[in-house]
């Protein structure tokens, strides 16, 4: 009668012991791998360790769970990383964020004292979906190598101090719906390349763009054009057509010229500015 309550005893620790190597390994499980975390943490150095904003971003604590970061849940991999509206963030891109090569979103945005180019490090993201680098001060070229990040499906570079012309190579991403490019200080012409694009949204108002219109962008299939307040010339009929699908073409304060009479718009369109050109019909 009296081995009862030992074996009762002995399989209760067993079960105490069984559990909490249970719940170690399930906590182990759920910390991000060190590799993001170590990035991070740079990340963190780099632009701000004593903010508010980085509270939550603590050595030996699951990444996972920090704000403004999101892992993928099969693979416990960083996936989502946002920084910024916060004017006190500064400095610049750190390269090491192109170790997080498990991304697919990343935003870097409303940061007035972020400065610099666009670091080449960002070519290694090769799963990014999303792109957002808007209202800092960035400033340099659009680089070339954005062209090679083939999942993107939302590029926004808006409201920086990005110079030079628009890169070619981002004809590449054919899964683009949207390319926001304004209110920068862009020159050259638009990318004959570009008249590849299917349902693409794209807002380039606000550069210094110059030159014609590309005939090639007559086979372009554009969901919303904004092209307004640059240096563009000639004729930009070929933006039109009964089976086009913009829903809103802004060409205003170029230098185009063209007969409006000849044109035929497009069913769906709903807003429409051509002024302060010499369009003429």
């Amino acid at each position: 009668m009296e081995i009862h309550p030992k074996i009762s005893l002995l399989s209760l620790f067993s079960l105490l012991i069984s559990s909490s190597f249970m719940v170690t390994l399930s906590h182990t499980a759920e910390l991000c791998h060190p590799t993001d975390e170590n990035a991070l943490l740079e990340i963190k150095s780099q632009l701000g360790p004593n903010l508010s904003f980085f509270d939550t971003w603590q050595p030996n604590t699951d990444c996972c769970s920090w704000i403004n970061v999101a892992c993928d849940k099969r693979t416990h991999r960083v996936n989502y990383l946002a920084v910024g509206q916060n004017p006190d963030l500064s400095g610049q891109i750190p390269p090491v964020v192109g170790q997080l090569s498990y991304l697919e979103t990343l935003w870097f945005n409303d940061m007035p004292r972020l400065t610099g180019s666009i670091p080449a490090a960002l070519s290694n993201l090769i799963n990014l979906k999303e792109l957002a680098l808007t209202r800092t001060n960035l400033t340099g070229p659009i680089p070339s190598f954005l062209g090679r990040l083939t999942k993107l499906t939302d590029l926004d570079l808006s409201e920086n101090g990005l110079s030079g012309p628009i890169p070619a190579s981002l004809s590449q991403l054919t899964r683009l719906q949207q390319l926001k490019i304004f209110k920068n200080r862009l020159t050259g012409s638009i990318p004959e390349s570009f008249g590849s694009f299917k349902k693409l949204f794209f807002q380039a108002h606000e550069n210094q763009l110059s030159g014609p219109v590309p005939r090639s962008l007559g086979r372009a299939d554009f969901t919303w054009v904004d092209f307004s307040s640059n240096r563009l010339t000639g004729d930009a009929s070929v933006l039109f057509g009964r089976s086009k699908r913009p829903a809103y073409i802004n060409l205003n304060s170029n230098a185009l010229s063209f007969d409006l009479s000849k044109v035929e718009f497009p069913s769906k369109l709903q807003g429409l500015d051509l002024g302060h050109n010499m369009i003429y019909g």
